[in-house]
């Protein structure tokens, strides 16, 4: 059951084009959508990224947290979620990601296109930091410069902005360590189903970004 999802995940499928090795595919849908509910995947992302913590020396919780956004196209016909976003000109969504020191994700959330990165990233630290005990601090780009007080207030973590104030308008530069959240969409971007924001629900899409989270960390066990 959990190849046939992985496999979907990764070749971005339709469910009925699954492989007849795996089963019935109404049954691996309804699988997947039972585990979905029942937050099965955050519980393995969070099973993953201890272990990988602790054979990399560090202790299972993180300190650290860096956020950042993305903006993905909708592929969903008929009534969704997606909504336009005048930026990037297109009907999508907005998915936002935590990652730790290391570059593993520690939770993911997805919401229609509209909603400003500093509200995406404080609702989904909202579902973080109230367990996080070790969490002292939260990293974001320029773009996050607004969170930091009510971050503050509400959870008692020190918001760090970074940001390049010599870099030519336009020009790209990574900024240290926040690139890792780049590298950590990049991951994530090899999973096709995730190549589009092709689900109606937001808790649907944040699932299958869960899910290949899981994928990305099962490669590095």
């Amino acid at each position: 059951m959990v190849n046939a999802i992985l496999y979907q995940a990764k070749t971005g499928c339709q469910w009925r084009m699954l492989p007849v090795e795996f089963g019935n595919w109404n049954t691996i849908w309804r699988t997947w959508s039972r585990w979905r509910d029942r937050g099965t995947w955050q519980d393995v992302m969070d099973l993953l990224r201890r272990k990988l913590r602790v054979a990399a020396g560090r202790m299972e919780e993180p300190s650290l947290l860096m956020v950042d956004c993305q903006v993905a196209k909708g592929g969903q016909r008929g009534a969704s979620f997606h909504e336009s976003h005048g930026k990037y000109m297109l009907n999508g969504a907005k998915r936002t990601i935590a990652i730790d020191y290391l570059g593993l994700p520690v939770a993911v959330r997805v919401a229609g296109a509209r909603m400003h990165d500093v509200r995406a990233a404080q609702e989904l630290l909202a579902e973080v930091l109230p367990s996080a005990e070790r969490v002292s601090t939260v990293m974001g780009d320029a773009g996050f410069r607004r969170m930091s007080g009510p971050l503050e207030r509400a959870y008692g973590v020190q918001t760090v902005i970074k940001h390049d104030p010599d870099r030519p308008k336009g020009e790209f530069r990574p900024l240290r360590p926040l690139w890792k959240v780049e590298a950590a969409f990049s991951e994530l971007g090899r999973w096709r189903r995730l190549g589009r924001s092709f689900e109606a629900t937001t808790a649907s899409a944040t699932a299958w970004m869960q899910v290949a989270a899981v994928g990305w960390m099962l490669r590095l066990v």
